[in-house]
């Protein structure tokens, strides 16, 4: 009877032992890291939306490309030092990519304003910065697609005949390298259902930007809260 109580006692111990959860550490850049609901709008200097373009066109600088919230991302670099940090709009502000039908319509090309890219932090006021920082953020091409002709203007078919197709590359938008600057608030947020949670705000400028200074802007504002997860603050 011993041997079996003592059996059991070490059968039990090593089931807490296996149960026993090992911590983990986070990331150097911890603090900053997240998943974020943002807007973009077009301001000033002074950071205020623009009420008008330079023609004297009423616009309100608010959701400037029509987005809506948009989920943004901040995370430690793969060397995961505590100076430096990712941001990555996860190709959602590609307007080359969204406005596509346009220049299928129109030939109206849109820039692409996505954003990758590395930029300086600081752990003790939470605010970080780049100047003119590469931007890996995606790029888009415009292709045409026409079936191959000869020199009297027929098409050209192959050997089962088939049409032979030619791909004609019409533009290519790339990324435009990046200026930020911006900090992270400690619970100074709410979310759509009442509660508090940290805010994220930042200017960004973006070098040979195609639309600037025309339509009034000074620069981008990006400004919203950490994601929730919950479907009421979607």
């Amino acid at each position: 009877m011993k041997k079996i109580f003592y059996l059991a006692a070490l059968l039990l111990t090593a089931s807490f032992v296996g149960c026993e959860k090992e911590d983990i550490e986070g990331t150097a850049t911890e603090s900053m890291a997240g998943e974020w609901y943002v807007q973009i709008d077009a301001v000033d200097e002074n950071g205020d939306p623009i009420t008008e373009t330079l023609d004297g066109s009423p616009n309100s600088g608010e959701d400037y490309f029509g987005l809506g919230r948009t989920i943004l991302l901040t995370y430690n670099t793969s060397a995961n030092t505590p100076d430096e940090m990712w941001i990555d709009d996860r190709n959602e502000w590609n307007m080359a990519e969204v406005g596509s039908a346009y220049y299928e319509e129109y030939g109206f090309t849109y820039p692409t304003y996505a954003v990758k890219t590395k930029v300086k932090i600081n752990l003790n006021d939470l605010t970080f910065s780049s100047t003119e920082s590469e931007n890996f953020g995606a790029g888009y091409q415009w292709w045409d697609v026409t079936s191959k002709k000869d020199e009297n203007w027929n098409v050209v078919y192959d050997e089962y005949g088939d049409t032979i197709w030619v791909d004609t590359l019409l533009t290519e938008e790339t990324v435009m390298p990046v200026s930020i600057e911006g900090k992270i608030l400690k619970n100074a947020g709410h979310q759509n259902n009442g509660s508090v949670c940290d805010s994220i705000v930042f200017f960004i400028t973006y070098k040979d930007d195609p639309w600037y200074p025309d339509d009034g802007y000074k620069r981008y504002k990006v400004s919203g809260v950490r994601y929730s997860g919950l479907e009421e603050n979607d």
